[in-house]
């Protein structure tokens, strides 16, 4: 009965999001062409991300009946972490998407937008979203205030970068699956418990998206990019599992966002504005498809979760090894990429 139970609210998480994401088309928020970053064609409506968090709602909803109802047909792995801390990562993340959402909607100031996810990332550690130590070769850091700013930063850094790198579709948010499935895997292969269900129902939403988002059709705007990135960052952090880990499967989405700062810094070039110099958008520039460009970010995010698997099992210094392994790996094929497109690389002289 537990696994026809599983197969039956995933397969509900899957069709929840496509009907949920179909009737976020019919609003009327749209996203424009600006001949800029914005290069489609037409306006395509972009509330995708609230039908993915509207429908991980009424999955957990649905979830709690039937855990009220029959406790032993959901087993006893839901969520990533120990209650009352993932519950309360879980809350977060639909208030990152709330942000997100009203940006959407009313084009929020960006100050006003920052300041608000600020807030957000600050207040996370004071209701036990946060890191419990920071592991390394040289030592472990356990004092509160380094990781409750560590914390603080993970959650403002990751779920910025994770809507920087929404502008190509199925890019951000199949990513972001790949990761989420990754920390699954983690999480069982050491020991951890079994691969969460709750995370394989989250998986799942993206994947009803992803139909429609593939085609063209829906982007998953700022509440799918904060709300979706909230959740990988704020379940890694309570996972449990090594810092490293988590960092490790963050990468694909994190040296490219850093190292295009990095470049525009050097520059001269404003940060938070509108620009095409990430490496997914010269490839885009060069003449890749869109699904081209997600497939290699998705196969990067499944090499990091091999990689992040096999460093939460090794444990000791392998997943600080891993991740500094890989860095260097992803800089490099950055930094390819940049050079084949004749644009500037930190450290060269503008051309």
């Amino acid at each position: 009965m537990t696994i026809l139970v599983s197969i039956a609210l995933v397969g509900l998480s899957f069709v929840a999001s496509y009907i949920l994401c179909e009737a976020t088309k019919r609003t009327g928020v749209v996203d424009a062409p600006d001949g800029q970053r914005k290069l489609q064609d037409r306006p395509i409506p972009r509330l995708g991300g609230v039908g993915i968090l509207a429908a991980v709602a009424l999955v957990m909803l649905v979830a709690g009946v039937v855990h009220t109802l029959a406790p032993r047909w959901l087993g006893s792995d839901w969520l990533p972490g120990g209650v009352p801390d993932v519950w309360f990562a879980l809350g977060l993340t639909f208030l990152f998407g709330a942000v997100g959402a009203a940006d959407d909607i009313f084009d929020l100031n960006p100050v006003v937008k920052l300041a608000l996810l600020l807030a957000l990332c600050v207040l996370a550690p004071f209701v036990g979203v946060a890191a419990t130590e920071l592991a390394s070769p040289f030592g472990t850091v356990t004092l509160p205030a380094i990781l409750i700013a560590g914390s603080a930063t993970w959650l403002l850094v990751f779920i910025n970068a994770s809507n920087f790198m929404d502008g190509s579709n199925g890019l951000s948010l199949g990513s972001l699956a790949f990761m989420l499935a990754g920390l699954g895997v983690s999480l069982m292969l050491s020991g951890r418990g079994g691969f969460p269900l709750g995370l394989a129902c989250i998986i799942a939403t993206i994947g009803g998206f992803l139909i429609h988002n593939l085609r063209g059709e829906l982007y998953a705007g700022d509440a799918g990019a904060f709300g979706v990135g909230a959740i990988f960052a704020t379940f890694g952090l309570v996972s449990g599992l090594p810092v490293w880990t988590i960092a490790t499967l963050a990468l694909p989405v994190l040296i490219d966002v850093l190292l295009t700062l990095v470049s525009r810094t050097r520059r001269g070039q404003p940060l938070f504005t509108a620009h095409r110099d990430h490496a997914y958008q010269s490839l885009i520039k060069a003449g890749w498809s869109h699904i081209e460009v997600a497939m290699v970010w998705w196969g990067l995010s499944a090499a990091c979760g091999i990689a992040a698997a096999v460093g939460a099992v090794g444990g000791g210094a392998l997943p600080f090894i891993l991740f500094w392994v890989f860095a260097a790996l992803f800089s490099g094929g950055w930094l390819f990429i940049h050079r084949q497109a004749g644009q500037e690389v930190p450290g060269h002289a503008d051309r």
